[in-house]
């Protein structure tokens, strides 16, 4: 339930309307309640409260027709700005990280307000219409709608702050790696605490020769894995539950997405309920997809390395955020895959990702764009030494191992200076050693 509750968030967060929706429907309530304190008492009748005192209903009407005007007219220029800012971010880093200026909650909120205080003047300007010349029936209404006019300023001033960081390349990698940190610690935490989880090699599992394929719903990404409902599927039924892809895989609608093994009698019931426990989407979302950050930071240095930019510091800083969230990966305990029910019995095999598959994620584009470029591989190699240390499984020893040979066997090919050859040959032999020892 708290995985799902993840996944909603993040599909909120990920939208452009949820927040400004949230703030309009409050400036509805906002004004009701005012009207109906207005009706109720005279605040400013109140001593030390005189000053909420309106002149007349036509001076309060021209007042909120001025707010309602201005702040509609300032919406247009925020959205216009908002448009401009992700057709830049669109060509400078690549349309996947449009999400992440979407999903800004500081241009959000800056809609949403001056949304908001234009529903709010106006409908508090038609109850003045309606309620007669009595200035003492929406002084305090007004009142609010000059300060949410003042607040809407504030928040222009800090809209423009924000579009202006939010474009730079260096807050957009550091946002990026904070997501990539925050996939780490919620896929690969520190303790295994009443996970009821253990990690076996699936190849030396023994599920049974008994099983039937569960087809694909539709066709998509893999955006979120329902585990605790699969285990509870799995001890309804008594069977054991085998899924054979991970969140950010692609599916076809023809796919056959795990195993039911032992399957008792009305297997279409079962077959149904596995299906409802994986949700597929049109697009990767970060909710338990590590791959989807790794990816981003990759494409911004991917295209940081091609000719047409030509800004190798940005690849480098993305390479190092890659390292060091591969490292912290390789200093947590492998996350389990099989996971049993509350009585101990075995009810779900899930496919993980190795280290090997977030390696080539974070450096397979990056390598293809800069192996012929002689510093670009040094600095990798700097940050693949460093990562060799933290290095202490031996089949992460061997992913390392074998990427690195890969390297080797590519640096006479397409290194052109023989000084770089023997540079890059050195650093390899090095790190390999360091791996053997």
């Amino acid at each position: 339930m708290k995985q799902y509750f993840l996944h909603l968030s993040e599909k909120l967060r990920s939208s452009f309307w949820s927040v400004p929706l949230t703030m309009i429907l409050s400036a509805f309530a906002l004004a009701y309640i005012l009207r109906v304190i207005d009706a109720s008492i005279d605040p400013a009748s109140l001593t030390g409260f005189d000053w909420l005192r309106v002149r007349d209903a036509d001076s309060a009407r021209s007042l909120l027709s001025v707010i309602a005007g201005s702040t509609i007219t300032v919406a247009g220029t925020v959205f216009s700005i908002t448009v401009v800012a992700l057709t830049l971010a669109s060509n400078q880093f690549g349309p996947r990280l449009v999400r992440n200026f979407i999903r800004d909650r500081g241009t959000q909120v800056s809609l949403g307000i001056f949304l908001s205080t234009f529903v709010y003047a106006v409908l508090t300007m038609r109850s003045i219409s309606t309620l007669g010349e009595n200035s003492s029936n929406y002084d305090l209404a007004v009142q609010a709608a000059l300060l949410l006019a003042l607040i809407s300023i504030c928040y222009l001033i800090y809209f423009i702050h924000n579009v202006a960081q939010s474009i730079q390349v260096d807050n957009v990698t550091h946002q990026i790696n904070q997501e990539f940190h925050q996939a780490i610690e919620r896929e690969y935490p520190k303790s295994e605490e009443d996970s009821r989880g253990e990690t076996f090699d699936i190849e030396r599992l023994e599920l049974g020769t008994g099983w039937i394929n569960i087809p694909a719903p539709s066709g998509g990404y893999v955006q979120f894995i329902d585990r605790q409902g699969l285990i509870a599927v799995a001890a309804e039924f008594d069977c054991c539950l085998l899924i054979d892809c991970h969140p950010g895989t692609y599916i076809h609608h023809w796919s056959v997405i795990g195993r039911i093994y032992q399957p008792r009698e009305n297997a279409d019931n079962l077959i149904a309920q596995v299906q409802g426990a994986l949700e597929i989407g049109p697009l990767p979302t970060s909710a338990q997809d590590i791959v989807f950050s790794i990816r981003q930071l990759a494409q911004i240095a991917e295209r940081a390395l091609s000719p047409g930019i030509n800004d190798p510091f940005t690849a480098y800083s993305c390479i190092d955020r890659l390292i060091e969230g591969l490292g912290t990966v390789l200093q947590r305990p492998e996350p389990p895959n099989c996971f049993n029910d509350s009585d101990g019995k075995l009810r779900l095999v899930t496919c993980e990702l190795e280290f090997s598959h977030l390696l080539n994620a974070a450096l397979d584009e990056i390598y293809e764009h800069g192996r012929g470029n002689g510093v670009v591989m040094r600095h990798l190699l700097n940050a693949l030494a460093e990562l060799a240390d933290v290095c202490a499984r031996e089949h992460d020893r061997k992913a390392l191992y074998d990427y690195l040979q890969r390297m080797a066997e590519d640096s006479d090919a397409f290194l052109p200076s023989r000084v770089d050859r023997a540079l890059i040959e050195e650093k390899i032999a090095a790190i390999q050693q360091n791996l053997t020892a």
